[in-house]
């Protein structure tokens, strides 16, 4: 059976009022629509839940067993409504972002923090892998929202992008090893020197791939790491020429702990990039995320 639980709403609360004059004025519909509601109730069910008596509306036998599993279940639906008011004011819940150890690090930490700091109720779960892994999660729901590098497009039409923020890689090295390269290196040039780049996983690597190859290069890196962390201190004790994020390693150019390496091409721009699964709503709690990330970029 279908019964539609707006009936069941009215039994229950003539049931707990044992009146039809107190049941229509808590429900602010009319008498006769609360006894056209309660008949209609029986006829479905095929059986009494009612009796009148002159103290009102007294249960039947059978009414008595529907009432306390109808007051369970109203009394669950108002459960829900409130945790759900609770969720929507930001009172409990749960965010769960998917971004590589980089991205985490050089972009999400400060979010995070003012988060926190805003919503001490609200749990941040970050999945830190590599972008290409964090978008099949994101696609099978196991995420809300993920933050990846980004070139502008991506091959997958269930994905939506939004640019945080503009990157431009570029290769540096240690005072030392910049200090034998006395002019711009074309990608033949460069590809023959010792490369520090980040594994084939990452889809930073892929662009950077296209890029050298493009110019006439062929990309065979004498380490690969996983880390950009550690990219950065072997560049920085001379073993060899690191392609790395220039907005990531600010610090190090600024101090001359490493060098900018010049080059005759230039590398494609790209983005931190907030994916979405398309028609997929967030949660109140991951919008909120969300809107701050925005908010913060806007200024």
């Amino acid at each position: 059976m279908m019964i539609n639980l707006e009936l069941y709403r009215v039994f229950y609360i003539v049931a707990k009022n044992g009146s039809l004059t107190k049941a229509k004025e808590e429900l602010f519909i009319s008498q006769p629509a609360v006894s056209q509601a309660i008949k209609q109730l029986e006829t479905q069910l095929g059986g009494k839940l009612f009796i009148r008596t002159s103290k009102g509306m007294e249960l039947t036998g059978e009414g008595k067993v529907m009432y306390e599993y109808v007051k369970q279940a109203c009394n669950l639906i108002s459960i829900a409504e409130h945790k759900f008011s609770q969720m929507k004011g930001l009172e409990f819940g749960d965010v769960v972002i998917g971004a590589s150890d980089t991205v985490s690090k050089f972009y999400l930490l400060k979010f995070v923090k003012e988060f926190r700091e805003k919503y001490k109720d609200i749990n941040v779960k970050i999945n830190n892998c590599p972008s290409e892994e964090n978008l099949s999660l994101l696609k099978s729901g196991k995420l809300d929202m993920c933050f990846i590098n980004s070139c502008g497009t991506l091959d997958d039409s269930a994905i939506h992008l939004t640019d945080c923020i503009p990157l431009q890689e570029c290769f540096v090295a240690s005072p030392a090893e910049a200090a034998k390269i006395d002019h711009p290196l074309t990608a033949a040039e460069l590809a023959s020197k010792e490369l520090i780049m980040l594994d084939n996983r990452s889809i930073t690597r892929k662009y950077i791939e296209d890029a050298i190859q493009a110019q006439g290069g062929t990309v065979k890196p004498t380490l690969e790491l996983s880390s950009v962390d550690l990219i950065v201190e072997f560049a920085k004790i001379g073993m060899g020429i690191a392609c790395v994020t220039k907005e990531f390693v600010k610090d190090e150019l600024e101090k001359g702990e490493l060098v900018e390496i010049p080059t005759t091409f230039s590398l494609p721009k790209r983005s931190i990039a907030l994916a979405e699964v398309k028609g997929l709503p967030l949660s109140f709690a991951a919008k909120k995320f969300a809107d701050m990330v925005f908010k913060k970029k806007e200024k």
